[in-house]
Order: structure tokens, then sequence, then C-alpha cells
């Protein structure tokens, strides 16, 4: 059992290296994309879900409409996805789809994500990497909300490397 004054430094380790991988994920998207991690999190999550809706799409990137609406826009701009009318009911809605620009693009941000994942994982051998992933996956529903909040943390997920069928946040398993 630990003290209590090791208690507390864990937890300070513990944020300090979730910050320290979000801080060095955003840079290397920024170095390898030139565009903000709001930008990179719409072309992953449109990439996961071709067809994905405006509004669909503004609660997976914890935006407001009128703030994806200007990043759709500019991305569109840059050439990265189309707006297609959507095949629903609604002939004002659009579909987002990726571009082959913009494919090319998130397989570069997705690069830049796993590099960076990959310089913090390789001081561990193979036998603390599992001891890692069964760690993780416990930790991870107390993190995690449901509804919109399930998205917004699996913004920049690679959906072939974690398929939703082994996804380790909870509320991706209900049907």
């Amino acid at each position: 059992m630990l003290r209590k004054s090791d208690e507390r430094r864990l937890e300070n380790i513990w944020g300090a290296i979730s910050l320290a991988t979000v801080d060095k994920m955003e840079q290397a998207f920024a170095t390898e994309t030139k565009l903000g991690p709001s930008a990179v999190a719409a072309i992953s999550q449109i990439e996961y879900e071709p067809g994905l809706s405006i509004e669909r799409l503004r609660r997976m990137i914890a935006l407001s409409h009128s703030a994806t609406v200007r990043l759709i826009d500019q991305l569109v701009g840059l050439g990265l996805i189309r707006r297609e009318v959507s095949a629903g009911p609604d002939q004002r809605a659009r579909s987002l789809y990726l571009t082959d620009k913009g494919e090319a693009l998130q397989e570069a941000a997705k690069e830049a994500r796993r590099r960076v994942v990959e310089a913090a994982l390789a001081r561990l051998s193979s036998q603390e990497r599992q001891d890692l992933v069964t760690i993780v996956e416990k930790m991870f529903p107390a993190l995690v909300a449901g509804g919109d909040d399930q998205d917004v943390v699996c913004r920049f997920c690679d959906g072939l490397a974690c398929p939703i069928e082994r996804c380790p946040v909870p509320q991706h398993h209900l049907p």
C-alpha cells in the first residue's frame, strides 16, 4: 500500500505525463499537418465515419456549431474534405467526406501521433506494455462519462488499431 505522499506523487506524475502526451501530440500534428488539434480531430472523425453530419462532428470534437461550420469551411477551402447533400430527409443537411488530400493528411497525422506514443512506450519491456494495457483499460471507465464524452475522448483514435469491439471506452460497447 502506498503512503499518502507516494499517492500524491503518483497523481502528480500521472497528470504530468498525460498533459505532456497531449502537448507532444498537438505539436506533432502542427508540425506534420500545419493544422490545429480541432482540424486534425475533425479529419480523424470523418475518416472513421464517412458521411458524418456537421452536428455529429460538432459533438465529437467539442466545438460550437458556428465554430464547427467555420472549421469545415476552412478544411473544404484547403481541399481536405468535401460536403455532399445528405441522403436524409433534410436537404439542408450536409454529409462530410475526406478528399484524397484529406486521407493523405490523416495518415500523416496518425503517423505523427504514433511516433509520440512510441517514444513514450520505448523504454517499456513487452511485459510492462502488456501490464500497462491492463491498467489503462481498467482506468478508462473512471475518466469517460456517457454521451458525447466517449467521442471526444476518442477523437484522435485509430479505428483500425482499436476496433469498436475492443475499445476500452465502456459506452462504445452498448448496442
